[in-house]
């Protein structure tokens, strides 16, 4: 019987023997440490496309080298949020040669593992105050110098992070609402201890104050930021007041109240305007379409990963931040006639 034969492997000693150059060089042009000359860098790359070399980067994690693999910590891939958001990473991960080891499941076992483990080089963690990170992980990263970035409000001061201007986006709806004249408001917030919904009231609050309406003028109730929710507690409120307005912290949310008030008999902006946060896809859709705050959550992935391997690549010693603005999207659910959809 046959056997089938199976071609060698190629390694870096055969690149190095092609190429006229030491091991050490060769290591350095695949790894992207930079240091070597173009003219060099070009040569042993055209060697390792015509010996089709694959880099072995387990092998290369466990003897002390580089994975070129980021860990990415996110609560969910579920929602269009992270989808957009991971979206958004892997697209500069594929363009600067790095893999994503994505993990949802964050128990301190799995992620004391992954730290100790060398098979990934930097983390990416999304922090929304709902599942915090266990702090001996943190040290434990520090510890071994391993890079990571926050996407969210960072876990321990001075920690690199990429955040969203919650409050601005905020505040521009509040400003918004006074000038339709809104003052009898209801505010369907995420859970209480969610990071961005916290600061979306806070920045609501600001907004209305500066147009001299009193804080007071309008009543906060806490979701979970499903759609059910934003039916649930619209049903529960309008029952025995009557609002102006609803500002939901989340486009899913302000999705279940425009649902319930359908089913009522309420008309959506004539009888209660009704805005919400993110600009998810559906929200140019409905009917009226959804006045909302855009986030951009492919922009964050793209920045978060571009940082990390900033800090993989070329460490730096001051605090990493950058702020990503939002931005009003004025539609038809607030009582506005203009309609801003892009098909």
């Amino acid at each position: 019987m046959n056997q089938k034969q199976t071609e060698p492997r190629m390694t870096i000693d055969h690149i190095a023997a092609r190429s006229g150059f030491s091991k050490a060089t060769v290591s350095r042009v695949i790894n992207h440490e930079g240091s070597v000359k173009p003219s060099t860098a070009a040569k042993i790359e055209q060697v390792i496309q015509e010996l089709g070399y694959t880099p072995n980067t387990i092998a290369s994690a466990l003897s002390g080298g580089k994975s070129r693999t980021i860990g990415v910590l996110l609560p969910d891939i579920i929602t269009e949020y992270y989808s957009a958001l991971l979206m958004g990473i892997d697209t500069v991960a594929e363009e600067k040669n790095y893999n994503i080891l994505l993990k949802t499941r964050n128990s301190r076992k799995v992620l004391m593992d992954l730290a100790q483990s060398n098979r990934v080089d930097a983390f990416i963690i999304r922090n929304n105050g709902l599942q915090p990170i266990d702090h001996d992980f943190l040290v434990t990263l520090r510890r071994k110098g391993i890079p990571f970035l926050f996407i969210g409000k960072p876990m321990e001061e001075h920690c690199p992070a990429i955040l969203i201007d919650n409050v601005g986006g905020a505040r521009q709806m509040a400003h918004h609402y006074a000038e339709h004249g809104f003052r009898r408001i209801l505010f369907i917030a995420g859970p209480e201890e969610n990071l961005d919904s916290n600061d979306r009231i806070y920045g609501f609050r600001l907004g209305l104050s500066e147009k001299g309406i009193e804080p007071e003028q309008f009543d906060v109730v806490h979701g979970d930021f499903a759609k059910n929710s934003g039916h649930e507690i619209a049903r529960e409120m309008l029952e025995d007041k009557k609002y102006d307005a609803i500002f939901a912290a989340n486009d899913h949310m302000a999705l279940g109240a425009i649902v319930y008030c359908r089913s009522k008999g309420i008309r959506v902006p004539e009888d209660l305007a009704v805005t919400g946060f993110d600009d998810t896809f559906f929200a140019q859709f409905l009917l009226p379409s959804l006045t909302t705050v855009q986030q951009p959550m492919y922009e964050i992935g793209t920045q978060a990963m571009e940082s990390i391997i900033q800090l993989i690549e070329r460490p730096v010693s001051h605090e990493h931040r950058i702020i990503l603005p939002t931005r009003l999207q004025v539609r038809q659910s607030c009582g506005c006639c203009q309609e801003n959809v892009d098909i």
